[in-house]
């Protein structure tokens, strides 16, 4: 246990920092936790938002130490689409979870947690490159998406670019995937809390036309039709095999910025919820810290490879492919092989906080 005067300073009060803060609180440090926004809940060019995860929100709870299952709706579908082609996913292990500052958020539920155990904030306060040379002991930093942060800490970073629409909508907990070839990545729709959150995105720019696209689709196919998009751009640590990395210039790292991230399929929620955890132990227990951050990146590599190596070069460009390969085989086939699948892979997974689908992790 630390004594009362060790201090402990975290920039970023989204929920990654908010867990190292509630963490090292709890361990006797006096914590202060800094923003470059004007309040707690991440970057508002992506948030308020809504997010499906595959994840075991009980075993996260038990990692991290605090209570987050409130937080995670069981989805009740979640179609992926592959131009019309519609296939269901399994979702037996799947949640929707809010991003932000709204009172139902994933965000509000720690932010109260950390007030709750004496962590203070200070907002409207950026970490600014003449400040690396002279981090105070015991920093952490949880800088999610942004890209100066990435070019300040000289850690490698994919930039990506897409269109978002979010708002009210009484839809409960739902999500699609959209797979064409005017895009890199995919469409994304989530909802829960009777909010949405609506991603059109890809490593390359996304012209007008793509976005056209997109919204025919999902009026024809899900009778869905939003028209507040804008532009955007961010960064994620999936630039090089060796991203993931606990500490850079003196600071530990945690969340998206640390690299605990999905290269397959973009999945960072559940990374950013146990790293949270890890920063503080970093700071409190080392070896363990260390022990825990390469368990949970461990696949990253491989999956970086799969990713940039098979799945870019040869699968990808070649969504028409996909498409009829699964109307040869058969939509229900599918289905049934891919619940099999999923089914089989908990066995193989003994990491908390990742759920059936999450592999890479």
């Amino acid at each position: 246990m630390a004594k009362k005067t060790d201090e402990a300073t975290i920039y970023g009060a989204g929920m990654s920092g908010l867990i190292a803060a509630v963490n090292l609180a709890r361990d006797g440090y006096s914590v202060t936790v800094l923003d470059r926004e004007p309040g707690y809940g991440g970057s508002q060019l992506y948030n308020p938002s809504t997010h499906v995860t595959p994840l075991d929100p009980v075993k996260t709870s038990e990692y991290i130490g605090i209570d987050i299952a409130p937080a995670f709706h069981q989805v009740q579908a979640c179609p992926s689409y592959f131009h019309e082609t519609k296939v269901m996913l399994p979702v037996w292990e799947v949640f929707a979870v809010e991003r932000g500052n709204r009172e139902t958020s994933l965000d509000t539920l720690l932010y109260n947690e950390a007030v709750k155990e004496g962590v203070k904030f200070e907002f409207d306060f950026p970490l600014k490159k003449e400040d690396l040379a002279s981090l105070p002991p015991n920093t952490v930093l949880a800088c999610g998406l942004i890209p100066s942060a990435y070019e300040m800490l000289d850690i490698p970073y994919l930039k990506w670019y897409g269109w978002i629409s979010r708002g009210e909508i009484d839809l409960g907990s739902y999500a699609w995937l959209w797979w064409d070839e005017c895009i890199s990545e995919y469409g994304y729709f989530s909802s829960c809390n009777d909010f949405y959150f609506d991603l059109l995105f890809s490593i390359r720019e996304v012209d007008k036309a793509a976005l056209d696209k997109y919204k025919a689709f999902a009026v024809r196919n899900e009778g869905i039709e939003h028209d507040n998009w804008e532009y955007v751009s961010g960064a994620v640590p999936l630039q090089a095999p060796d991203n993931p990395r606990l500490f850079c210039n003196g600071a530990v790292l945690c969340g998206t910025i640390s690299g605990a991230m999905d290269p397959l399929m973009w999945f960072g929620i559940s990374g950013a919820l146990v790293t949270g955890k890890v920063a503080a132990l970093a700071i409190t227990d080392r070896p363990r810290a260390e022990h825990d951050f390469a368990r949970f990146t461990r696949r990253f590599k491989e999956s970086y490879y799969i990713k940039n190596v098979l799945w870019y070069r040869f699968i990808r460009p070649n969504v028409g492919m996909m498409e009829k390969t699964i109307r040869t085989a058969g939509v229900k086939n599918v289905e049934r092989a891919g619940s099999r699948i999923g089914r089989g892979i908990p066995g193989r997974m003994a990491v908390p906080g990742f759920g059936h689908l999450n592999c890479s992790l």
